[in-house]
């Protein structure tokens, strides 16, 4: 704020940003065009990787009787038994050929001339359990093969499924097969590194950030992924034994919704922990028991899986339930963005769900993982935005706590001056006023503005360090004295030093307040734009403030004097541009004593006992009557205003018994004995108490008075 004026984005910074993102745009049209245009005149030729379906001709053998039968098809049989298919392979053949068929979890053999050409079945793989994994079978064929009848024998262990057929030259055939895996195994790909990330992220920043709910997260996508890949049509490129796909993928699928659940339990906060709890020790023992059945030979994986499914689809009856608690109760604001996600990735894992039973030839993996990426992504945002809020607390909580400590500073300040009672709260107000009317033009922000505030609650901080006979001195200042006043401006500069600049703009507020325009001022002698530009905001504040006030030695001005003295002053002490805008705040009426009434009001309107106090003292004071320790009143007035600002108050009184010292005596020791340790008793003059009753309703007072006039029964009292 020395310059006041916010430095503005370099014009180049702009074209910059605009242009990287616009080029960026571009790069992204290119890379679109790159992948599916249809212009491929003059690019490098990637030859060919043709391959021919072969599903025409294929007969059906049912005992001695054959039909034609389309292919690919369903065709319902019992577990155990057969379909048998029989065709003429086509004439042509080369050498290096293949035929290809899909497996859907049934034996498939393949005999060409009746001769074992390709053997897919429990028994052709060792420790093979009845259900095995589909798999692509490839039939290697020659030259010698072309016109050869082929047979091929489905044993039936699901619900018949005969894929399509085709055939290559070469490993051609796979082709199609990788070319429509690649999307899911790249997304799962893609799940599984933000799954490693993000579980790495977890570990390093555990300590320092709440990570149990990114952690479940993490083990979520890292399972699934692993689930994809082997489920993936592309699993016999993945794995040397890819039949051991079928213990993992049983494993991974079951433990899906334990991590799930876990993960959703701490985004809600564990508010619902005991059901989430039930939900996963049911996951968890039914998939130890499924091990169990499964290897002892009772119940295999395939069999038990409708189980795990139902567990699963109860999972995800929970979680929407417990979401549409949450939303009627209107605590999902708490997590609104991660609960869109949830939502996501619940209904994407129960269409993964039903496209199990009511689609064969369903590909698993894909809305799954784009459920989980966006689970991810809200996750990841949900986390950032609880951080920024979190921080904002944490800053508005500091800044709380600032206001609270500069505010008590600024009133213990005032409550040494018997001069300036509340003057730091007032100088505070009108610095708010002017920096509001500069706003636009020294490009002020309102937190600017709040800065310039609290600054003006403490720039007399250093008055603390100031002897009491020379700050309350009621005439005028000696050379020496005036020497001691001005040091109030470097004693508060090296008090808040050791804050640092933790309200930017504090320490040059505190030294520079009483620097004048033209030079002539102190403790630096700074002159015009020199001057920051708080300092002179204050300058204003605090003069203005001091000719409109009260003070022992002199009346105050008017509002015409004000103006006039401030004019008069207008590039000596003050910097004249900000003259101006105080000028035609005191025309416009913006800004006058009463401005700062509001300081001293409660809620309804009723001004402070602190302040009546200050006020009473003032005019004792004024008209010279003997008051006993002023000082003493002073701190009162401070401990009130404290009390105040927590919503609590005095009951103030004025209480005297005769004129007679006896008398009096006798009501101060009434007092010590009847007043509790938060009470405060004050010899105010010399035939007057001052007693304030902290906290104390109507009846409580009623009784105080009454107890006290039952031994002082010529006990007067003035409530303030």
């Amino acid at each position: 704020m020395r310059n006041g004026k916010k430095k503005s984005s370099s014009i180049w910074d702009r074209i910059l940003q605009v242009g990287t993102i616009i080029l960026l745009g571009v790069t992204f049209v290119i890379l679109a065009h790159a992948m599916y245009g249809d212009r491929m005149e003059g690019e490098a030729p990637t030859g060919s990787f043709q391959a021919e379906d072969f599903n025409e001709g294929w007969q059906l053998i049912e005992g001695d009787a054959v039909r034609p039968v389309e292919v690919p098809s369903r065709i319902e049989r019992r577990e155990g038994e057969e379909i048998v298919l029989v065709n003429t392979l086509p004439s042509g053949l080369g050498d290096g050929m293949s035929l290809m068929i899909r497996s859907s979890m049934e034996d498939v053999l393949i005999y060409v001339d009746g001769k074992l050409r390709a053997d897919y079945s429990s028994e052709s793989i060792e420790n093979m359990s009845f259900y095995i994994p589909s798999a692509y079978v490839v039939a290697e064929l020659n030259s010698e093969d072309s016109g050869k009848e082929i047979v091929v024998r489905i044993r039936v262990k699901t619900k018949g499924v005969i894929n399509g057929i085709r055939l290559s030259h070469g490993n051609n055939v796979w082709f199609e097969v990788i070319k429509s895996g690649l999307p899911v195994c790249f997304v799962a790909h893609l799940v599984l590194i933000l799954g490693l990330v993000l579980l790495a992220a977890v570990l390093v920043l555990g300590r320092s950030y709440r990570v149990a709910a990114p952690r479940q997260l993490s083990l979520l996508m890292i399972n699934t992924a692993v689930w994809v890949f082997s489920e993936s049509t592309l699993r016999q490129l993945f794995f040397r034994n890819p039949s051991l796909s079928q213990y993992f993928s049983y494993l991974t699928v079951e433990m899906i919704a334990i991590f799930a659940i876990a993960y959703f339990d701490e985004v809600q906060h564990r508010v619902y922990h005991k059901r989430y709890l039930i939900v996963e020790l049911a996951a968890f023992f039914q998939i130890v028991l499924n091990i169990f059945m499964h290897f002892s030979g009772i119940l295999p994986f395939y069999r038990s899986l409708p189980i795990s499914h139902i567990i699963s689809a109860v999972a995800a009856i929970v979680s929407i339930v417990s979401i549409i608690t949450d939303f009627v109760k209107g605590r999902t604001k708490e997590y609104k963005i991660t609960a869109i996600g949830i939502l996501c990735f619940v209904g994407m894992s129960l269409v993964e769900l039903i496209g199990f039973y009511v689609n064969r030839f369903h590909v698993f993996g894909t809305s799954i993982c784009i459920a989980l990426i966006l689970l991810m992504a809200a996750t990841v945002i949900q986390t950032i935005f609880d951080e920024v809020m979190a921080g904002r607390a944490r800053h508005a909580a500091r800044a709380r706590m600032t206001t609270n400590t500069i505010e008590t500073i600024a009133s213990a300040i005032d409550a040494r001056d018997e001069g300036t009672g509340g003057h730091s709260d007032r100088v505070s107000l009108y610095a708010g006023i002017l920096a509001e009317a500069m706003a636009e033009k020294y490009h002020l922000t309102q937190e600017d503005i709040l800065r310039i505030r609290y600054i003006g609650l403490v720039h007399d901080i250093g008055k603390i360090g100031i002897a009491e006979n020379v700050l309350n001195n009621p005439g005028k200042f000696t050379e020496e004295e005036f020497g001691l006043m001005k040091k109030h401006v470097e004693i508060g500069y090296g008090l808040m030093s050791a804050m640092g600049e933790s309200v930017p703009g504090i320490l040059d507020g505190i030294r520079y307040h009483h620097e004048r325009y033209n030079g002539s001022g102190y403790p630096d002698g700074l002159s015009g734009a020199n001057i920051p530009l708080v300092a002179r905001i204050l300058a204003l504040a605090d003069s203005y403030d001091a000719m409109t006030s009260n003070r022992v030695y002199r009346k105050i001005l008017t509002q015409a004097e004000v103006r006039a003295e401030i004019l008069s002053c207008s590039g000596k002490q003050f910097d004249p541009a900000l003259v101006k805008i105080f000028i035609r705040l005191l025309d416009e009426g913006k800004l006058d004593p009463g401005t700062a009434e509001g300081l001293n009001v409660d809620q309804n309107g009723m001004t402070l006992k602190s302040k009546l106090l200050e006020e009473r003292l003032q005019k004792d004071l004024k008209e010279n009557r003997a008051v006993g320790e002023p000082s003493h009143v002073r701190m009162l007035c401070y401990c009130m205003k404290l009390m105040e600002r927590g919503g609590k108050g005095y009951r103030v009184f004025f209480m005297n018994c005769g004129d007679s010292a006896e008398e009096m005596e006798m009501l101060r020791s009434v007092l010590r004995m009847k007043m509790t340790e938060h009470d405060i008793n004050l010899q105010y003059t010399e035939n007057e108490n001052l007693v304030a009753l902290y906290d104390y309703s109507g009846d409580q007072v009623d009784q105080f008075l009454e107890s006290v006039r039952g031994k002082c029964p010529s006990m007067r009292a003035e409530e303030l």
